[in-house]
């Protein structure tokens, strides 16, 4: 009999009934007395100035209960990066200017969607348009548009790794391979789509039941644009109908929601269309990865250089981490005595890119082990025995970043080995990949100067 209770044994999951049974509720399910019903508009514009913003004909619709814009933020920004206030760059309501196509621009509280809907047709919003730059080698050059003034070459936030002597091993390689690889945007698409409803009361405290993978996040993040106490605000964390990264951060539901709710005093509901999924909430970073990779002709590895400039989206919101986290895999999981890695994320008029599934990490492996088997093939190594040689230990340093004190790799690479010797000859046209991965546990993150 097992000693423990947990490790090795099934475990019963707390939700499963539930879920299986239909009787979860989800934030979209909630039906509060006397609630009113949100809806954001937003920019139609990548990049454009807010000359004015007329709410009248909105606010005279029968069944409107209240039209906010940026003038009712007080001008607070919001980001979760509060140790560095200049990565606080996202209005939640635009006031002045708008970065991307799905910008907020104002919202709406209505007895009913239809009439925010036709409501948010009414407000009239006078822009002065504005040249827009959408990839970030471009958004670098010299006379590219500024997406943020003061940001010198829309640069917002760098990442710079030293280790060993980098030219010198250089140096001293038999082989060097240089390669670019450049990876996509991609959308979450949860079932269940951003949504939030939130409560003002008499009492001047504040309720939010929303679909978030971060409640004490939302609050901290709530009470300061909010300019609330903490004790204040309570964020009740619903079933999620998926999350994935997309729904870590404060998002324009739930403080719409709360900023109609502040002004009605009613419950206020908003959930976001799957439209506005893929247009105005957060994705997955997309990067380019230039890789200069050095070894020996026995297939060990003395050198690695990367450079990494990510479209970081109009905001900083979470995506300095993913690019923290691109410098830190990119060398991993192999032993690189020496390492060099300069990172950049680069502002652009697209929708913010933030956390998603790996958090930067995927990207930097995809281009670590696509290279790897490049050199295997080139050096006519068998692609095992190339992560074999050079593969991370226990107490192996990631390149001054963190001590690994476990790691599985050779035992790994023994096991699938075994199996594909097992497997016998492949048919024609068939083969085996190979890839090696890792991630951290424990909580490992260390600081780095930004931007």
């Amino acid at each position: 009999m097992s000693k423990y209770s947990v490790i090795g044994q099934r475990v019963w999951r707390v939700d499963g009934p539930e879920k299986v049974t239909g009787s979860a509720k989800y934030t979209f399910d909630l039906v509060l007395p006397n609630m009113l019903y949100g809806k954001i508009l937003r920019s139609p514009h990548p990049h454009a100035k807010i000359l004015n913003i007329d709410t009248s004909k909105a606010e005279r619709l029968p069944g409107v209960k209240a039209v906010v814009t940026g003038k009712d933020t007080k001008g607070r920004k919001q980001g979760i990066w509060r140790r560095f206030p200049e990565l606080c760059d996202e209005e939640i309501l635009c006031r002045t200017k708008v970065r991307y196509i799905g910008d907020p621009v104002a919202a709406v509280a209505a007895i009913d969607e239809d009439t925010a809907e036709e409501a948010l047709e009414l407000i009239e919003v006078e822009y002065e348009l504005l040249p827009a730059v959408f990839d970030p080698l471009e958004a670098i050059k010299e006379d590219a548009p500024q997406i943020h003034e003061g940001v010198e070459l829309n640069i917002n936030v760098t990442r710079h790794i030293e280790w060993g002597d980098v030219d010198e091993a250089f140096k001293q390689c038999d082989y060097i391979r240089e390669d670019v690889f450049k990876t996509p945007s991609q959308a979450h698409v949860c079932m269940e789509t951003h949504c939030a409803v939130a409560h003002y009361d008499y009492n001047n405290k504040l309720t939010v039941w929303t679909s978030t993978q971060s409640s004490y996040y939302i609050q901290r993040l709530l009470a300061d644009i909010l300019d609330m106490r903490e004790g204040d605000i309570r964020v009740i964390k619903m079933h999620t109908g998926g999350g994935f990264g997309s729904k870590f951060e404060l998002d324009s539901a739930q403080f719409c929601a709360a900023l109609l709710s502040m002004k009605t005093r009613r419950p206020v509901k908003i959930v976001l269309s799957r439209d506005e999924e893929f247009t105005a909430t957060k994705r997955r970073t997309p990067m380019y990865i230039f890789s200069r990779i050095g070894a020996k002709k026995d297939g060990t590895l003395l050198a690695k250089e990367v450079r990494i400039i990510t479209e970081g989206g109009a905001y900083t919101a979470m995506g300095a981490t993913a690019l923290y986290l691109a410098g830190f895999f990119s060398s991993f999981p192999y032993r690189f005595p020496n390492y060099r890695c300069d990172a950049y994320r680069v502002y652009t008029n697209t929708a913010p890119t933030s956390a998603m599934r790996g958090f930067g990490a995927p990207q930097a492996t995809f281009a670590t082990e696509s290279q790897i088997d490049m050199v295997a093939d080139d050096l006519g190594i068998d692609p095992i025995e190339i992560r074999r040689k050079n593969g991370m230990t226990p107490n192996y340093e990631v390149p001054g970043q963190a001590y690994i004190q476990s790691c599985g790799l050779h035992q790994c690479l023994d096991k699938i080995e075994e199996w594909i010797k097992s497997r016998g000859e492949l048919p024609p046209n068939h083969g085996i990949g190979l890839a090696a991965y890792g991630f951290m546990s424990g909580g490992i993150f260390n600081w780095f100067d930004t931007p």
